[in-house]
């Protein structure tokens, strides 16, 4: 199959700083560098929409909002038989079209739509699964068999970690033999820096710990916040700074005023790049409750950044604990503290974790692009399912 007859619809909810939107913007935009033809179908709001909607390829919807609703039920409706009748048109100019997903809703209409509209093949990438452990078992069951019975209708699934392969072969038929693995690519060149760049900062310099977070439930952001102030009250000279927005700013907000740290924690709001800050940081932190394998992990090591989290989803396939970070389990934020206030006292320890030589060249954008181009071809040449496992 040559790489001109490659024509892709990729499908996101919302075009916001997350891992799962920065994978769909680069594949919608070096795939046609490569020769193939590209289209993308998302939201109109985010603050990554500036960056595409001035393209002719773009196609953004006003109805498609990130959070599915009861309420929303005739919006919801109205947003399906909206990327119905675009695949459709889409189809008639190109009967080879492929449809690719990201994100949970996004993945459901658009791998639905795309089933309607009568394309053939229909590829999802997993970046974590919106079914988790911190649900009630309502919630969690209504997710999924929504996508237990979208999966019947899935070509091929690409998964960026090897937690959400053991998860998907677990719960949903035929998955093991329909997927692949293609990590989630980060713009190394931005992010790079050459070992020993980020020093340990002395005296009474401050030292900054860092995110870069939706204001999601799903990050958890107040388990960070906890554990800071108890680092805080031990160690003045910490600091906290947060990348990102979202929906729990207000109460984050609040949190801050109540203990008067508005000195201390520094919001930033959704920023881009994000690189000419995270150079300030000193380390990296996450407290998220289900992720697949986040982006900002690998920017964060590509800084030499050592990395502070919950191990969470993929994360545990980049940071091994006390080698290039530390990993506790979820809940423990008591942990998270320990954790800064080693990175902040142990000098030798720091620099351990700084200088670790990860290995990160499956998380370069021309490999991810390269990996998606050679699973493409098999998928409309009718060979096997399992493009690559790792």
């Amino acid at each position: 199959m040559s790489k001109k007859n490659i024509q892709v619809v990729y499908i996101i909810t919302k075009l916001e700083l997350g891992g799962a939107q920065k994978v769909c913007l680069s594949l919608f935009k070096g795939l046609p560098q490569a020769g193939c033809a590209t289209k993308l179908i998302s939201s109109a709001q985010g603050p990554l929409v500036q960056q595409v909607e001035r393209s002719p390829n773009v196609i953004l919807l006003d109805t498609m909002m990130a959070q599915i609703s009861l309420r929303g039920v005739f919006r919801e409706f109205y947003t399906f038989l909206q990327l119905m009748n675009r695949l459709r048109r889409l189809k008639k100019q190109h009967p080879q079209i492929m449809v690719h997903t990201h994100s949970t809703k996004a993945g459901i209409l658009g791998r639905w739509a795309a089933w309607f509209a009568g394309i053939k093949t229909r590829v999802h990438t997993v970046h974590g699964y919106a079914f988790h452990d911190h649900q009630s078992r309502l919630v969690w069951w209504t997710i999924y068999l929504c996508e237990l019975v979208t999966s019947l209708i899935t070509t091929h699934f690409v998964c960026v970690s090897a937690q959400d392969v053991k998860t998907g072969s677990a719960l949903f038929p035929r998955f093991a033999k329909k997927h692949s693995i293609i990590r989630a690519a980060v713009d190394g060149e931005s992010f790079y820096q050459p070992a020993g760049a980020v020093s340990l900062p002395s005296g009474k310099q401050p030292f900054i710990f860092g995110s870069v977070s939706c204001f999601k439930p799903q990050k958890n952001l107040f388990d960070l916040l906890r554990a800071f102030e108890r680092v805080h009250m031990r160690e003045p000279r910490a600091r906290l700074e947060i990348i990102g927005d979202g929906v729990l700013r207000p109460q984050i907000e609040q949190w801050i005023r109540e203990r008067a740290f508005g000195r201390v924690i520094t919001l930033h709001g959704w920023k881009q790049p994000v690189a000419p800050i995270m150079k300030t940081w000193h380390a990296f932190m996450l407290s998220s409750l289900w992720e697949g394998l986040p982006c900002a992990v690998v920017e964060a090591r590509l800084l030499r950044l050592p990395v502070i989290s919950y191990h969470t989803g993929g994360i545990g396939e980049v940071i091994t604990d006390q080698e290039n970070g530390l990993l506790y389990k979820q809940g423990d934020w008591q942990g998270l503290a320990h954790g800064m206030m080693r990175m902040m006292g142990e000098a030798a320890f720091y620099r351990t974790c700084q200088q670790y030589q990860d290995l990160l060249t499956d998380f370069e954008v021309p490999h991810m692009v390269q990996e998606h181009i050679l699973l493409y071809q098999q998928l409309l040449g009718g060979s096997g399912h399992n493009h690559k496992i790792v």
